[in-house]
């Protein structure tokens, strides 16, 4: 999964979280700040940014940042969480569908994450660098702690529906959402074309095999990374 656009306004308005004014200050500010931090940690990356960066481009002072936030840790812990937020409430809407059965609503959620990957994926973002391994491994662990079980339930439903087959929906579930979260990094691999095709294609008879699946269920995984044109442009350099 990539790193995606900053927009914890929207998560307020859709839980409907009211605060008094004092707080929504307070919130604005801490806004101010993370919007502020995302967009030095894409242009700089997270290491080569500093707190007076950070606050410069808010327009206070240096010291104000520590009224709001601990660390520059702090600040990424909070950005991060807020994908992960992104990322229960579009899945949870999927596994909560009652008029989906279990196979479709495993294939919609991995087209959703796949093409989160590709839209937030940008070449120029040094935020998705394998050197900011402190944000890859956040991303991981909220990943492995907070989605996998969303998508458990969906394997358990499948299990008890007789449409998969395994005795450990929950850890099945852990090891393919880590290795497909992994492969489709675009800012940790820097694979051709072919490479990513082949990778694609291995997990989709992983997922058919782990699942008992019919061969083929899960082709349209080549498919769809196919059907982006970004891909080629991301992945040119490896195929010269």
């Amino acid at each position: 999964m990539q790193y995606a656009i900053f927009d914890q306004q929207s998560i307020l308005k859709e839980k409907r979280i009211i605060m008094p004014d004092s707080l929504k200050k307070s919130q604005v500010r801490r806004n101010e700040i993370l919007k502020a931090s995302q967009e030095l940690f894409h242009e700089k990356g997270f290491h080569k940014t500093a707190v007076i960066d950070i606050m410069k481009r808010v327009g206070c002072a240096k010291g104000a940042f520590y009224y709001y936030y601990d660390s520059k840790e702090n600040v990424l812990d909070a950005l991060v969480n807020i994908n992960i937020m992104q990322l229960e409430d579009a899945f949870s809407k999927i596994a909560n569908n009652g008029n989906l059965n279990a196979l479709e609503k495993l294939k919609l959620i991995l087209i959703k994450e796949i093409n989160l990957s590709f839209d937030n994926y940008h070449p120029e973002n040094h935020l998705h660098d394998i050197q900011n391994v402190d944000m890859h491994q956040k991303i991981m662990v909220g990943m492995n702690s907070r989605i996998s079980p969303i998508i458990g339930m969906v394997v358990k439903q499948g299990v008890q529906d007789g449409i998969f087959k395994t005795n450990y929906p929950l850890e099945v579930t852990e090891i393919l959402v880590a290795g497909i979260h992994l492969i489709s990094d675009f800012g940790i691999f820097h694979w051709n074309k072919q490479q990513y095709l082949s990778r694609m294609k291995a997990a989709a008879e992983l997922i058919e095999k782990s699942l008992s699946l019919d061969e083929g269920c899960f082709n349209f995984l080549a498919d769809l990374l196919c059907s982006v044109p970004e891909i080629a442009e991301l992945t040119s350099s490896g195929e010269k």
